[in-house]
Order: C-alpha cells, then structure tokens, then sequence
C-alpha cells in the first residue's frame, strides 16, 4: 500500500469538493476523464489494501508511480494558485503576545474598515463580525485573524464598488469542536450579507475572486428589494482554503 499516493489522492479529492464553488482552477487535477478513472480505481484499490492476491506487480508498482508523479505535479499547480496565506500584517509576529497583537489588529481594522465607511457616507457593523470574546492562545488568535483578513478583503471590495452597507458580518466562533473537524483542510469562511446596486454587488463579488489572495464565494443568494430588479441585497460566504502539511488525510483510514 502506498501511503504517500493516497495521502496525494486525498488531497487532490479534498480539494475539489471544498472549492467546487470557487474558481475552477481545480480542474486542472482531472482535465483528461482517463486520468480521473485511473485515479478512482486505484483510490479503491488501495482502501481495499492492495491486489486481492498479494503484492502489486512491477507493472502495477511502476504505473502507480508515474501516476503518483503526475498528482504531485498537478497538486503543485492546483496549490499554487488556491491556497490561502495570511499576509504578514494580519500574522502574529515573533515575540508577540497573542492576545495583545488580536486587540492591536481588530483596532487598527476598525479604524480603517468601520471609520473610513462612515467617512464616506457607508455603514459597516462596529465588530466585523468578530465573536464577543476575544479568542485566546497561538492557535485560536490564528485563526480569527484568518477570518479578520477575510472580512478586511470583502469590505474593501465593496466599498470601492460603492455599494450602499455592509448589513452583517458573521466570522466563525473558534471552539474545540471546530479546531478538531478543521483536519489537513483548513477552510476560513465569513458570512456576508450586502446592499447595493446589481452593479456594484457584481463588481465586488468580482474583485473578490480575481484578487491577488484566492478566495471562493459559496452560499450566494440575491434578493430583489425593488419592481426593476436595480437595488439588491445579496447573501454570501467568502471561504479561503489553508493545507496543514503536517496533517495526513489516509491516517485512520482503511
């Protein structure tokens, strides 16, 4: 049983089905239908554990690793372009104490988010969205600031669309059920709900996508608020996708 190829395996599927909604770059893993089936059959092989009748052949083992090869390539490309990093603004840096450096970044984004809408005649919710208690440790602080970057992304792209408000924002609790589902693939995903003109909420779901750090919207629901169809709210989740490398998707499995 080759355990790197399924770890590959479950990567590559992984993927696919948290971004379905997203850019279809992830096409990339399976743009020839004779690859997918190759890869699915092997997937089943190797959860069977292996040739019912011993160990693979050569020609098996040889065709397993060109197939392993051209995953990794592909994995490679697939990564590059949708997994999510945090910005270094955003990050804990060396010698800060976590809780202190949360406080520091939600100011400084309410400063810039909260105040510089009112500047301009728009409303954004006070919090952000961010949960009424605070997180605390490395790892929670973490991952609220994932969300913070994503709420700091979105409302950006809708205030340069000029959109009307930004109604609500909903960012994730960080609890330990959470941090025990969150596994090898780490989605960061905040709720959304926008007025505006049908124009600018297409541009700025548009900015969202196409800009520099990959986002998905998923959950898009619109809904008319006049007889023209011209004023919308819209409903959306913007999701970023993170890859702990140091998790393996085949552990447990059989």
């Amino acid at each position: 049983m080759d355990r790197e190829l399924r770890r590959l395996l479950f990567i590559a599927a992984g993927i696919v089905v948290a971004l379905f909604t997203g850019r279809a770059v992830i096409g990339a893993l399976y743009d020839e239908v004779g690859t997918g089936r190759q890869v699915a059959a092997l997937r089943a092989k190797l959860r069977s554990g292996g040739e019912a009748d011993g160990r693979p052949s050569r020609p098996e083992m040889e065709r397993m690793a060109r197939l392993r090869e051209a995953l990794e390539l592909r994995l490679e490309s697939a990564l590059a372009r949708v997994a999510y990093t945090l910005p270094e603004e955003f990050s804990l840096r060396s010698g800060d104490s976590p809780d202190l450096r949360y406080i520091e970044l939600v100011r400084r984004e309410q400063d810039r988010l909260v105040k510089g809408a009112a500047f301009v005649g728009k409303s954004v919710p006070s919090n952000l969205g961010l949960p009424e208690l605070n997180p605390t440790g490395r790892e929670d602080v973490l991952r609220t600031l994932r969300s913070l970057h994503v709420v700091h992304v979105t409302v950006m792209a809708a205030l340069a669309a000029d959109v009307d408000a930004i109604d609500e924002i909903q960012v994730p609790v960080v609890g330990r059920r959470r941090k025990a589902e969150s596994g090898y693939l780490r989605a960061h995903s905040v709720e959304f709900v926008v007025r505006g003109s049908s124009k600018a909420i297409t541009t700025m779901l548009t900015d969202i996508v196409e800009g520099s750090t990959y986002l998905a919207i998923d959950d898009l629901r619109v809904e008319t608020v006049d007889e023209d169809g011209e004023r919308v709210i819209c409903h959306f989740t913007v999701r970023g996708l993170s890859i702990d490398p140091e998790q393996d998707p085949s552990a447990g499995s059989s």
